[in-house]
């Protein structure tokens, strides 16, 4: 019983690292994407799209903190 909540334990941490990667990715380009629309963006356009940025580097920061 002992050996199976750990072998359990031990999927669910693997399951999670890899969904972490996976996010993080995502995130990645996420921000890359936003930092090239803000280049080509109208001006009335860019205060929007750098708040935009902004929360998706503190996101980034965040979730490279954690993991």
């Amino acid at each position: 019983m002992i050996a199976f909540a750990e072998i359990a334990r031990a999927r669910r941490v693997r399951t999670a690292r890899a969904i972490h990667v996976t996010c993080r990715r995502i995130i990645t380009a996420t921000v890359a994407a936003a930092r090239e629309e803000l280049a080509g963006a109208p001006s009335d356009e860019r205060p929007i799209r750098m708040a935009r940025l902004r929360k998706l580097e503190e996101l980034e920061a965040y979730a490279g903190a954690i993991g």
